[in-house]
């Protein structure tokens, strides 16, 4: 394994340092470059799938919001990349699998992990980020983008929570089968900082947002916004966003 990533390590020094060097590239038709020797790279360091693909067929639900594959535009360390790939997330391993054709039905291969590589599927845009849960450890994972701002920004989190089969102790209890439970948790950063859980309603993000606490109350006074939907909550960043712009 320490072989491995000082391959790695090697590996990307020399992608760094020849990419100062433009001599040898093209230029796509979307006014990309594009470079063989980038897309190697890419190639070189993907991930294989972690063998964590429960077993029994009893477990109810499945650990994907979307089961198939769909066409994705990749943002790795800044460019765009031109191949065509294919991306599906896995909400319970928290991975972007990957595959050529979007017919198949598994993958073997899972997009690197990294604040420096992100991507859009269905319009929506996932970066590997760091985050705060309330009462938890900080994490590191998948988020979408739902807005960026200069000083405000908003993201949204969709988890697979896998919970174990319980059975019934008394009549009046429940059995439950093995499940898989969906788990969404919202999150505000402020000035690129940290992304710290929120709850979306009008006192949470009062609290959240002390600095803005007299702006935020003449907008609610002014729209009559509940504050409980995200579009509410993006048209209120906005809103903060134009007032202390400068």
């Amino acid at each position: 394994m320490n072989k491995y990533f000082a391959t790695l390590v090697l590996i990307l020094s020399f992608f760094f340092s020849e990419a100062q060097d433009a001599r040898g590239y093209g230029v796509g038709s979307n006014g990309v470059r594009s470079d063989g020797r980038l897309i190697d790279l890419f190639e070189d360091i993907k991930n294989r799938v972690t063998n964590q693909t429960l077993s029994a067929k009893q477990i109810k639900g499945s650990p994907y919001f979307d089961e198939s594959f769909k066409i994705a535009e990749i943002e790795y360390f800044g460019r765009i990349l031109e191949d065509k790939t294919y991306l599906r997330y896995n909400a319970f391993s928290d991975e972007l699998e990957m595959v050529s054709n979007p017919q198949l039905k598994k993958s073997e291969t899972i997009l690197i992990k990294n604040n420096k590589v992100a991507c859009i599927i269905d319009g929506k845009q996932y970066r590997y980020l760091g985050y705060l849960n309330e009462n938890e450890p900080p994490a590191v994972g998948y988020v979408i983008e739902l807005y960026k701002g200069k000083k405000l920004s908003l993201y949204e989190r969709n988890e697979k929570v896998y919970m174990e089969a319980t059975q019934a102790r008394t009549s009046l209890e429940r059995s439950f089968p093995a499940r898989f439970v969906d788990k969404k948790r919202y999150y505000i950063a402020e000035d690129n900082g940290s992304l710290n859980e929120i709850k979306i309603s009008k006192r949470k993000i009062s609290l959240a947002l002390k600095d803005y606490s007299s702006e935020i109350k003449k907008f609610i006074s002014t729209t009559k916004k509940k504050l409980k939907e995200t579009e509410e909550v993006i048209e209120l960043l906005l809103y903060l966003e134009e007032k202390f712009e400068g």
